[in-house]
């Protein structure tokens, strides 16, 4: 008789946090990449995806970390150019703030309150997408579209190469 033993594969429990105003033109890239992002997650056998999507992160979401998720990934626009269109990166917890507005606080402050709470994340994923305006409209612009879907591409092998 043959025993094949077989591991059992980790299944990560994933929050996909898309922040941003879909009413001011690119500032919405998060909110769009988010979905995208849970979208193919929730397609995948080791993961099981959460989807926030919010205008600013605010304290409350720290509860939602707090010792109920194996990886946060997190989803904005930024004004800052980024060579790719687009950065991906891991986020550390930082409890410094720079003044104290709604604004301030970014994902490194959230995963530092969140470890306060409870327990962070084991890791945390920031892509953060170059936008090009942030008027009043709810159609981001073209370039900033093109963007959003490289992002994801790169997530997507950014997902397959580390889970």
């Amino acid at each position: 008789m043959h025993i094949r033993h077989t591991r059992a594969r980790k299944i990560y429990k994933v929050w996909v946090a898309g922040f941003g105003n879909e009413y001011r033109e690119d500032d919405g890239a998060g909110v769009i990449l988010a979905r995208k992002i849970h979208a193919f997650l929730a397609g995948r056998a080791e993961a099981e995806a959460s989807l926030c999507l919010e205008h600013q992160l605010l304290p409350e979401l720290a509860e939602e970390l707090g010792g109920k998720v194996d990886v946060a990934v997190f989803c904005d626009a930024d004004t800052r150019f980024y060579e790719e269109g687009f950065s991906i990166r891991e986020a550390a917890p930082n409890p410094r703030l720079d003044g104290f507005n709604i604004h301030s606080m970014g994902p490194e402050w959230l995963l530092a309150l969140a470890a306060q709470v409870g327990r962070g994340p084991g890791k945390a994923v920031l892509v953060t997408v170059s936008g090009e305006r942030f008027d009043f409209s709810d159609v981001p612009t073209p370039v900033c579209l093109e963007r959003v879907e490289r992002a994801e591409k790169a997530f997507r092998d950014y997902w397959t190469q580390n889970y």
